[in-house]
């Protein structure tokens, strides 16, 4: 009962914090994912920070949608192909994945044309490897930028105009919120950019 009464108090913290957090956060993005989209809707999670922020910040209380994730060889190869799998002839899925995983995988768009459901990508971009932050090398810079955090520069509109995949900046909350509530036949790819 301590521990529950404990667990209680954080959550009630953690969600008072996110509820007036108004910036593009990537630990906010399950959070709402959790509150918003329908039971139905299977949720996964790509490795690296997409499922370190669902473990932070995805409440117990909000257990309905069936949740799943893997782990490729190097962690972020696959996410995509399997997520695309998941969704193909199945229930309605998002995608919580940040930048270097998508792109380590994004030639599974080809798949796109052929899908039977809907999947829906949200993109955590924020210009690379934001969990190497934790790392002791962080500290060292040269070589932590270029080798670790690898920033990238690639136009994921770009990516998905090429591969015929809905696109969508987002740029607050409210935004983010409305466009999940709807399940849209096929790929579409919502873009939070994201200091972290």
């Amino acid at each position: 009962t301590l521990w529950n009464e404990a667990e209680r108090t954080q959550v009630e913290g953690v969600d008072h914090a996110l509820e007036a957090c108004t910036e593009l956060f990537g630990g906010k993005a399950p959070w709402l994912i959790a509150r918003t989209v329908a039971p139905e809707t299977a949720v996964f999670f790509a490795n690296s920070m997409s499922v370190r922020f669902a473990e932070y910040f995805w409440s117990a209380q909000y257990s309905k949608n069936q949740l799943l994730g893997n782990r490729g060889v190097n962690g972020i190869d696959g996410n995509l192909a399997t997520a695309l799998g998941i969704a193909h002839g199945g229930q309605p899925t998002v995608l919580l994945i940040g930048d270097l995983a998508f792109l380590h995988d994004y030639s599974a768009l080809l798949l796109a044309p052929i899908l039977r459901g809907s999947l829906t990508i949200v993109l955590l971009n924020n210009d690379g490897g934001g969990v190497f932050e934790f790392l002791p090398i962080a500290q060292h810079e040269p070589p932590f930028e270029n080798f670790f955090a690898t920033p990238q520069t690639v136009g994921v509109q770009s990516l998905c105009n090429a591969h015929s995949v809905a696109y969508q900046n987002i740029d607050s909350w409210e935004t983010f919120q409305t466009s999940l509530q709807s399940t849209p036949d096929g790929v579409r790819l919502l873009e939070l950019k994201t200091e972290f």
